[in-house]
């Protein structure tokens, strides 16, 4: 057996202790980096939902105005319509360019910006419609017209831009020199 030395060396011995578990708190760099990664992204997300929001603000009042006319049987709906999507459409593009075009431009905005939208028909209507007595335009062109001016003003928010060939119809009626 173990001599009294050793036995005395051995009972001054304590038994095992396991080291204490780790912690969760503080966090490491890594879980940092990623937690501001993830909170930068939700932020960015919910800015970029607000935007859109926003730029859809003004198509959402147009679109309440042309569900109005839809309602009423006013003789000036097409008047009240046309100027209805000029506003809207300064919301979208300059000013400047926009608010200079005449009825023809403005009719070859609507068709560059909505060539899917409107049909030749309508966009005639438009052009010389104003001019002319409502009572002559029959209620299925009227409807189809309202239909395409309301889905145009739906897409309206989506356009980036104007078209590059309107751009430089809008700077000729300015007087400034056309690139076409």
């Amino acid at each position: 057996m173990a001599n009294p030395q050793q036995a005395q060396l051995l009972e001054q011995l304590r038994d095992i202790h396991l080291p204490d578990g780790v912690s969760w708190w503080p966090l490491a760099i890594g879980w940092w980096v990623i937690i501001a990664i993830v909170v930068a992204v939700i932020v960015l997300l919910v800015a970029k939902a607000i935007m859109q929001q926003r730029r859809k603000r003004f198509a959402r009042y147009a679109l309440k105005e042309l569900e109005d006319i839809k309602h009423n049987d006013n003789k000036d709906w097409l008047i009240q319509t046309h100027q209805i999507m000029r506003r809207a459409s300064l919301c979208y593009f300059p000013k400047s360019q926009v608010a200079s075009m005449d009825t023809k431009h403005w009719v070859i905005l609507l068709y560059q910006t909505g060539s899917d939208i409107w049909t030749q028909q309508s966009l005639q209507m438009l052009e010389e419609g104003v001019y002319r007595n409502p009572d002559t335009i029959d209620d299925e062109h009227k409807e189809q017209f309202l239909q395409e001016a309301s889905l145009w003003l739906s897409n309206l928010p989506q356009l980036k831009q104007l078209p590059t060939f309107t751009q430089s119809l809008a700077t000729e009626a300015q007087g400034g020199q056309s690139d076409v």
